[in-house]
């Protein structure tokens, strides 16, 4: 009898060591990677990385997929991207959608200063830029990202690379309106969409 329950014994421990190496990493396992920089469930702790909780699943798993293929200029995340499969990134773009935007894990997006004259002339001059991102960049479609509430800085930076840098990619129409602005209309532009929550 003894022996009967041994035997049962190492078969059920058997079966489970053999199940848990069987099971992938779970999408909150894979995510893990991203809260270094982007901060605790997608919610940006610095100036210059975007939060990216609650941004849309189509967006995130394109973004994800072209850092993958060297399709989009990065310092570390075509890196990054590359140690992940199809499967992983399609997780991971899950994951950060099902995320509410700012309030995870007890963060908060974190303001700098908006300059309230800047945010104002900003405001008139983003009314093509509302075209795609609406509601003072708070309506995000599956394609695009959420602008309202971004860090300042990040968003002066990206709206610069997107003027003055042929290789970051962007729709045709982005192109176009942002070759229209002036550094300094830019930089309203980014006052008033950091402002906006």
């Amino acid at each position: 009898m003894r022996k009967r329950m041994l035997v049962l014994a190492a078969v059920v421990v058997g079966g489970l060591w053999g199940g848990a190496a069987v099971a992938g990493p779970t999408s909150g396992m894979l995510s893990n990677t991203c809260d270094g920089c982007h901060g605790p469930g997608g919610v940006s702790p610095g100036p210059y990385m975007p939060s990216i909780a609650g941004m849309p699943y189509n967006f995130l798993k394109q973004m994800m997929t072209e850092f993958m293929k060297d399709e989009r200029p990065s310092t570390i995340m075509s890196r990054i991207a590359k140690g992940y499969s199809d499967g992983e990134i399609d997780e991971i773009a899950k994951h950060f959608a099902g995320l509410k935007w700012g309030v995870n894990n007890g963060a908060s997006v974190k303001g700098k200063s908006v300059d309230p004259d800047k945010a104002e002339k900003g405001k008139s001059l983003a009314r093509e830029c509302e075209k795609c991102h609406e509601d003072g960049g708070k309506k995000q479609d599956e394609d695009t990202p959420r602008m309202a509430g971004q860090w300042l800085d990040y968003l002066q930076l990206k709206l610069g690379e997107y003027k003055n840098d042929e290789k970051y990619p962007q729709p045709k129409k982005m192109k176009t309106q942002i070759d229209k602005l002036s550094v300094e209309d830019l930089e309203a532009v980014a006052h008033y969409f950091a402002g906006q929550k």
